[in-house]
Formats: C-alpha cells, sequence, structure tokens
C-alpha cells in the first residue's frame, strides 16, 4: 500500500488507458513523495497503477489544458487537467534538467563545429560521417554524370577497377572507390566525395599510354585519401555545408544546392602539389612506373602551346589542374616498374565509349 502525503482528487474528466486496449477507465490521481496512485472511480475499485514519479513524463498541455502523464517501461498513460499535476512535481524538474543538458550539449557541439570549419577544414572534413559523405556523393555524380552517356565495357572497366584497387591500397583507402567513365570530350578527370572519380572519354583520347592514365588515376587517388572534395566544400561553405550534410538546414542551405556548388569548386595549388606528389608514391608503392604523370602534364602542354583553335577540351582539364612550370618536375617518378596495364585491359579501356 502507498502512503500519500499529496491528497485530493484529480479533475472529473480523469481517464487511464492501460495501454491494451482502447478502454478509458475513470479514475483519480493520488500523489506521495515518491509515488503516483491511479485510482479508479466509478463502478470501478482500487489501484489501476502505481508508477514511480522518477520515470514520470509529462507532455506540454494542449489548448484545453490537458495534458499526458506516462510511466517509462509501462504501457498506459493518464489525460487529465494540467492542474492535476503538482507544480514542483520532481519528475517533471529531472526532465527539463536532462532536456536542457542535452540542449547544451547540442550548443557546444555545434559551436565546435563551426569553430572546426572556419579554422581548420581538414578537420572537420574528418568529422563528417562517410555515410553523409556518400550521400552527398550521389547527389554531385548525379549533376556530373546525369546529361552524359555512361561508357559500358565489362572488360575496360574491370581493368579500370583493378589497377584503381592497387592504387587505393598503397594510398591505405579501406573502402571501395567508385569508377564511371562517360562520353564528355573534355580532358579531365573528377574526383567526388565519398570515393567517386568520374573519367571522361577526352582523357582517354588524349593520353599516349596506360601508364599516364595510371598517373592520372593516382592523382586522383591523393584527393581521395586527403577527403580534398570536403576539405574544398567547407572552405567555400563553412557552416552551411556542415548543416547540410549532417541533415538540417543553416541558411538556405542544403545538399542539393551544396552539390552543385562543389561541381564549380577548384582544389589549391597545395592540395595539387600533395596529390601530385602522394600520387607517384602510390604508384611506386604499388610496383608500377611513375613518370606517367609527368609525361603526361608535359603532353598537355605541348598540346596546349600548339592549340591555335577549338581548346574546350585541354581547358577542361587546366580549369580543375592549374598549369604550373614546377608540376611536372615535381611529379617525375621513374621508369622503373611493371606497366600499369597489358596491351589487352588498355585496348579494352580506349574502346569503352565506343558505340554499339
Amino acid at each position: 500500500m502507498v502512503a500519500h502525503s499529496e491528497a485530493g482528487a484529480a479533475p472529473a474528466g480523469t481517464r487511464y488507458y492501460d495501454g491494451c486496449n482502447a478502454v478509458a477507465h475513470a479514475a483519480t490521481l493520488r500523489w506521495s513523495d515518491a509515488f503516483l496512485a491511479i485510482l479508479a472511480i466509478g463502478g470501478e475499485a482500487g489501484e489501476l497503477a502505481v508508477w514511480p514519479r522518477e520515470r514520470l513524463a509529462v507532455s506540454d498541455p494542449d489548448p484545453d489544458g490537458r495534458v499526458v502523464v506516462s510511466c517509462k517501461g509501462e504501457p498506459g498513460r493518464v489525460m487529465t487537467d494540467a492542474r492535476a499535476v503538482p507544480a514542483r512535481m520532481a519528475a517533471r524538474r529531472t526532465r527539463w534538467r536532462h532536456y536542457l543538458g542535452w540542449t547544451m550539449v547540442g550548443v557546444a557541439a555545434m559551436v565546435t563545429g563551426v569553430a572546426l570549419v572556419v579554422g581548420l577544414p581538414p578537420v572537420g572534413a574528418a568529422l563528417v560521417p562517410r555515410s553523409a559523405e556518400a550521400r552527398l556523393g550521389d547527389r554531385v555524380e548525379t549533376l556530373v554524370v546525369g546529361k552524359y552517356r555512361v561508357c559500358g565495357g565489362a572488360d575496360g572497366q574491370r581493368a579500370l577497377e583493378q589497377l584503381e584497387t592497387r592504387l587505393a591500397h598503397a594510398a591505405k583507402i579501406t573502402g571501395p572507390v567508385r569508377l564511371v567513365v562517360i562520353d564528355s570530350g573534355r580532358i579531365n578527370a573528377v574526383t567526388l566525395p565519398g570515393a567517386r572519380v568520374v573519367i571522361m572519354r577526352g582523357l582517354l583520347d588524349h593520353v599516349d599510354n596506360a601508364d599516364q592514365l595510371a598517373g592520372v588515376m593516382a592523382h586522383e587517388t591523393g584527393h581521395i585519401a586527403r577527403r580534398d572534395p570536403l576539405v574544398t566544400l567547407f572552405r567555400s561553405a563553412g557552416i552551411h555545408a556542415v548543416g547540410a550534410l549532417l541533415g538540417f538546414n543553416v541558411g538556405f542551405a542544403d545538399a542539393s544546392s551544396l552539390a552543385g556548388r562543389l561541381v564549380g569548386l577548384s582544389y589549391s595549388r597545395e592540395m595539387e602539389r600533395a596529390a601530385d606528389a602522394n600520387g607517384v608514391a602510390y604508384l611506386q608503392a604499388s610496383g608500377l612506373r611513375s613518370d606517367g604523370l609527368a609525361a603526361f602534364f608535359a603532353s598537355m602542354e605541348k598540346q596546349a602551346d600548339r592549340s591555335s583553335g577549338n581548346t574546350s577540351g585541354l581547358l577542361g582539364f587546366f580549369s580543375d589542374h592549374p598549369r604550373t612550370d614546377d608540376r611536372e618536375k615535381r611529379s617525375r617518378g621513374s621508369p622503373l616498374g611493371e606497366s600499369a596495364l597489358t596491351a589487352r585491359q588498355w585496348a579494352a579501356i580506349r574502346a569503352m565509349c565506343d558505340k554499339p
């Protein structure tokens, strides 16, 4: 039996629902320091339920001033007038302290996030969950790939994926890297969030050999390893990027608009130099010859110098990969090592965008 220190009947209309069916039981409430006793009235008799006050939760009043009282771990609930609930109920104070505590934790986390993103974009990017990055990558890929034909060819796709697996292993990338080849004449390859690389037909047409392609792929792998797409986005969009990636709007930014923004962003020269150097290192660690990237840069520079007519393809590459005098020198590797692809694999890749 419960000792009741706060006696008094609940207002008329108090109803108890046991959670097993929709039957409403007319009830009155009796409060003690530690318990709430729900007593039947009318044709029923006895206690319908006894709930510990520390486990109670009280809803906000509805327009008619009624609240719902529930108990954690119990299926039932009570609907009554807000005046039937003690003004200084311990369970209610505990609940508000709990909410306030979590609110403060959330505010502190948000402030920390702002500081990280504004001051240290690489740290902020590193804290973004891979699942959130993958969702952004889906949107960006849709924008980049959407208006182009995706090139097929199982043998060529397999050869590209096998090469990228070796490079990703050297870069200590644990997850899979998604590769897509599209039928675009731009001489380019683009790294997207979520470990994705889009290779354009123009690049396959203009590289002189498989080792030059491997050099470009190793360079893009360097961007993946450092999560450069996210870092670049954070530097450009700041807290807007954090909000969208974590699933809420901040300043009218969302993941879709950020996806479009990312398509037009370019990496810093520091990022490009690091990707060049790391790409050469990945090739060497994979046992492949590592002079292909420098040869590709030299070839592109020569083509740019000779081009006096349509340079749209060349501009496509140089808009994302800045032309600097020392990039070729910095990315010179070694001719030692095996070729990145067999002749058959290289032919299969070159034929991926051939129309049937």
